[in-house]
Parts: structure tokens; C-alpha cells; sequence
């Protein structure tokens, strides 16, 4: 085997965004999800039929954290930050892969990589661009091939930084790691 194959299986770190952008894209059980990237930050608001309002996720990538805030009323003052699962298909800036070849989604040129997650979990396939915006995730849940993301629409552009950030009167409480389970659409 020649050394060129070997290091093409090596992982090596995920790109991650690098450009302001917004995505609008599908998730499992009806969830429509908007992503939004400006200087580091991700903005992901979820929308589905068990949710009663949005849940925007506010993640800091550098670290590895996510605050989640659930837009119902009555609790639109309270939010949960809380650590990032490891590779978490977004966001994980720690997160390593494999190139597996290439692909297109929503129109747009991106590289496939493959994910191993942890002992135990299947790893996670996503389609990047080589400007560090994930387009698709897909892996095996209970057995089935199952795209857990992918985006129909993408546009590169500057981004309102007051998005990013907790809104003013929201207090922020840190839920334990053990209860991630309980955020819809958060785990796989």
C-alpha cells in the first residue's frame, strides 16, 4: 500500500465555517431548521409539530458550548447552556474526519467526510463545503440509512451580529449533560 492511500485514510480536522451565511434546511419528523454562521457563532432555529414555539440553539464554536432558548410563552426569560455532544455534526470544533469523496447539495459543491462519533454509535456521514458550511449529515438510527440534515437553500452574506448573542432579561441556567435527552431534535 502506498504511503499517498494511507495518509488520504488519516482523520484530519473538519473545516470549519468560514464565511457569514444562512441555511434553511429539513430534519427528520417534519423539523425545519434555520442555520446562521457570523465570526465563530452558530444560530439554529428549529420549528416542528411537537415543539409549541422555536427553539434557537446559540452556539460558541470555540467552545463547545450551546445555549438553548425556547421560544413559549411564559419561560421566553429562561434559557440552558450546556456542553456540545462530541460530534455534534455542526458544530464540534474539535471534531476529526475522512474524506470519502464528494458530493452536491442544494446546488452547492461539497466534500463528503465520515465521523466516528464514539464506541458504540454509528459514525456520521456530512457533506461540507470546502468554506466549512455542513449541507448534510446522515447515519444509522435503529438500523436505517437516515439523513438527520440537509439544506435547501443557501446564502453566503453578512449576517446581523445581534442574532448571535442572548437577548437582553433572558437568564441562562447550565443544565447537566446527562439531560441533553430531553432538548427535541438535539441528540440522534
Amino acid at each position: 500500500m502506498s504511503l499517498d492511500v494511507l495518509s488520504a485514510a488519516a482523520a484530519e480536522p473538519l473545516p470549519l465555517p468560514a464565511v457569514d451565511y444562512r441555511v434553511r434546511a429539513k430534519a427528520p419528523q417534519g423539523s425545519e431548521i434555520d442555520v446562521a454562521h457570523h465570526e465563530g457563532r452558530l444560530r439554529m432555529d428549529v420549528r416542528n409539530e411537537t415543539l409549541i414555539g422555536t427553539m434557537t440553539g446559540l452556539v460558541d464554536l470555540g467552545q463547545s458550548e450551546v445555549i438553548f432558548i425556547v421560544d413559549v410563552p411564559g419561560m421566553d426569560t429562561l434559557a440552558v447552556r450546556t456542553a456540545l455532544p462530541p460530534g455534534y455534526s455542526f458544530a464540534d470544533a474539535a471534531r476529526e474526519g475522512t474524506r470519502a469523496g464528494t458530493d452536491k447539495v442544494a446546488g452547492e459543491a461539497c466534500d463528503l467526510w465520515r465521523i466516528d462519533v464514539k464506541a458504540g454509535k454509528p459514525p456520521l456521514d456530512s457533506c461540507i463545503t470546502s468554506d466549512g458550511i455542513v449541507l448534510r449529515t446522515s447515519t444509522v438510527i435503529d438500523g436505517k440509512p437516515t439523513v438527520v440534515f440537509e439544506a435547501l437553500e443557501l446564502a453566503r452574506g453578512a449576517q446581523d451580529p445581534a442574532r448571535f448573542a442572548v437577548p437582553k432579561g433572558v437568564k441562562v441556567t447550565k443544565l447537566p449533560a446527562s439531560m441533553l435527552g430531553l432538548l427535541p431534535g438535539f441528540g440522534r
